[in-house]
């Protein structure tokens, strides 16, 4: 198959693009042919197709000159992303476009190319904007959850990059697209790496029908499990307020006897950093990737994953059973689907601290009850979480998106 990958950023920035890589990387290696489709960006890894990626828009800081209108317009519509997909179909003739994250800098005008072309188009829901102003959704008692806001209410709330600007760009962009149709209508199959996610789009009026929930995988013939330990628990993943990183800092305040490591790096680390001043038992070891990483999850006695937020499907999890480590998780999202309490884990309501306590102490302090949820972690991902299930879901969805063309 001639499969497009679109997303709005084709290098290793978030979860979004390292799913689509790999992805892609396991595709070619079945013998599909991979067509990238994303914004210019000046990291962006080298793509065969990148002379038809439309032009950059800045997105990281509210700017209200011309670049701002700009990138106000595209998050509405984009007659060059639209004309730029159109010509990558027309060259390529691609069986199938597979669309991630592309809300602002590509816009879904890309989908009405497709669609005017009869490109069949499956989408992977990575996050909440498909039902939310939000990328992140709170947990209870966490934050405030503006998914239900006007457009007044949403604009004086500063919910988005803590601009009244880019509150009022956010949450109207979603308004528009979401009355519209704008994906409801174009997208044939839509991948939910959860159920919990699943639900979210048919109480938002999406067709079940266009509904699948496929659970992320991962390779258990990767690594070799770990099931013994250093002494420490490991927290790994972006130091920003809604991953709850916090909670870490806290435990580890009460149990002084036991270590700590955190791995990432992210806007909040100044803040982190001061909080735990003094204390011994905890180390920020900074950004960690490939054998590093891997040494450090080897080592620990399991992984804390304190979100905040309701996590689509917190990929830390399946990086930590794939080692033979058990998880802490918050009890919200798509958490519960791959953490099954006192099973592969335990679960903790985010901002009950007293329980995120308790829950370390238990596999602190009982080694065989650990062992247990370590081996059934790592039974997990051999079993109902091998990457081999999903990649023949996505497989499936491809097909049965072409099929539906005659």
């Amino acid at each position: 198959m001639r499969i497009i990958q679109a997303n709005k950023f084709y290098f290793l920035r978030g979860g979004a693009e390292r799913y689509m890589l790999d992805l892609s990387a396991w595709l070619e290696s079945q013998g599909h042919e991979i067509l990238p489709f994303a914004m210019e960006h000046p990291q962006n890894l080298p793509a065969a197709t990148s002379g038809f990626f439309p032009s950059f828009v800045a997105t990281e800081r509210v700017r209200l000159n011309l670049a701002g209108l700009k990138t106000f317009r595209r998050m509405f519509f984009s007659s060059e992303a639209r004309r730029k997909m159109g010509q990558l179909v027309d060259a390529k003739r691609p069986d199938v476009a597979h669309v991630h994250n592309i809300y602002t800098q590509l816009s879904p005008s890309i989908l009405d190319a497709l669609k005017s072309r009869r490109v069949p188009v499956v989408m992977t829901v990575h996050d909440h904007h498909l039902v939310s102003p939000q990328y992140n959704v709170w947990a209870a008692g966490c934050g405030v959850d503006h998914s239900g806001d006007g457009i007044i209410a949403g604009t004086v709330s500063k919910f988005h990059k803590n601009s009244h600007a880019a509150s009022f760009a956010q949450i109207l962009a979603f308004k528009f697209h979401y009355n519209r149709g704008s994906y409801r209508n174009a997208v044939d199959i839509f991948l939910c790496p959860s159920d919990y996610i699943r639900r979210k789009l048919v109480a938002a009026g999406f067709p079940e029908a266009k509904l699948r929930t496929n659970h992320y995988g991962a390779d258990p013939s990767a690594v070799v499990p770990t099931y013994g330990h250093k002494g420490y628990f490991l927290y790994v993943g972006r130091l920003s307020e809604e991953k709850g990183v916090e909670t870490v800092i806290q435990i580890a305040r009460q149990l002084p006897d036991v270590a700590f490591k955190i791995v990432g790096t992210g806007p909040d680390e100044a803040r982190l950093h001061a909080l735990a001043h003094g204390a011994t038992n905890i180390e920020f070891v900074g950004f960690r990737s490939g054998e590093l990483l891997s040494a450090l999850y080897a080592g620990a006695m399991a992984a804390l994953a304190p979100s905040r937020v309701h996590e689509i499907f917190p990929l830390i999890t399946l990086e930590a059973m794939v080692h033979g480590k058990p998880v802490i998780g918050s009890n919200v999202g798509g958490m519960p689907e791959v953490v099954e309490d006192r099973v592969t884990g335990l679960l903790a309501p985010p901002n009950d601290l007293h329980a995120w306590v308790e829950a370390t102490m238990r596999l602190a302090y009982d080694e065989d009850f650990r062992l247990n949820l370590a081996r059934n972690a790592r039974l997990a991902v051999e079993t109902t979480f091998h990457i081999k299930n999903h990649h023949a879901r996505v497989l499936k969805a491809y097909e049965d998106a072409i099929s539906a063309f005659p």
